[in-house]
């Protein structure tokens, strides 16, 4: 089981969900609805994913347009680090309250979960999982 689906499944009963956005933008992560299921698959994903033509315009050729979700999202106030709002390759990870403001985001690199790469890394410990923790601690709009 992949690491957002071990998320999802933690805290869905408390209303946080994960969704997926493949996008061709970076190289060969979109796909087509065959190739995400199979993936889905492997991986035993259950939350929803979409596929969207653009997230950003990666290499300045244009005419790439984002599709709404990315022109809201990256029309946030960046809530801190990283510097840029802007998903830099796939992965990046975006954490939006229950009101629908943006409070955090996660560059590809930080893992959502245990980091089987890090001997010292716990679920808990994740910095993911902890931002997630603190939002569903706050009282619903």
């Amino acid at each position: 089981m992949g690491p957002l689906q071990v998320v999802e499944d933690t805290f869905a009963a408390q209303g946080f969900h994960v969704l997926g956005f493949f996008s061709d933008d970076f190289g060969t992560q979109g796909g087509d609805d065959g190739q995400i299921d199979s993936c889905n698959g492997m991986y035993e994903v259950s939350f929803p994913e979409f596929t969207i033509d653009h997230v950003i315009d990666v290499d300045g050729a244009g005419p790439e347009t984002p599709q709404p979700v990315w022109d809201w999202l990256l029309s946030q106030p960046n809530p801190g680090a990283p510097a840029t709002l802007a998903p830099d390759w796939n992965f990046h990870k975006y954490l939006i309250s229950r009101d629908g403001k943006l409070v955090a985001h996660y560059l590809r690199e930080t893992w959502p979960g245990d980091d089987p790469n890090d001997p010292n890394d716990s679920f808990e410990s994740s910095e993911i999982v902890q931002g997630i923790e603190a939002e569903l601690a706050k009282p619903a709009p």
